[in-house]
């Protein structure tokens, strides 16, 4: 947070429910993005509820970055002022 002076909350991990609580956030509007790190090499137990949540981004049209690189374009973007995309995604809702 100091880095990038953005707001950032923490949620719990996603076996014990953080996934259901970040799609909370994206169906009631709270999110304009999303950074979701996992590990791409390891089996996660709650796969069901992470390809939900991925469901969930494209449907509200939530940028969702999963890696360093993807999330360093998204925050890259912030910087520059590049947050167009939520009123052209708001026409189609």
């Amino acid at each position: 947070m100091e880095e990038t002076e953005l707001s950032i909350s923490c949620l719990m991990s996603g076996p014990l429910g953080g996934d259901q609580q970040i799609g909370a956030m994206i169906a009631t509007g709270k999110l304009d993005l999303i950074l979701f790190f996992r590990d791409p090499l390891t089996a996660q137990p709650h796969e069901p509820d992470v390809s939900a949540l991925l469901r969930l981004c494209d449907v509200y049209g939530i940028p969702l970055a999963t890696n360093l690189a993807s999330a360093e374009l998204l925050l890259r973007a912030i910087e520059k002022g590049y947050f167009s995309w939520r009123e052209t995604a708001a026409k189609y809702q």
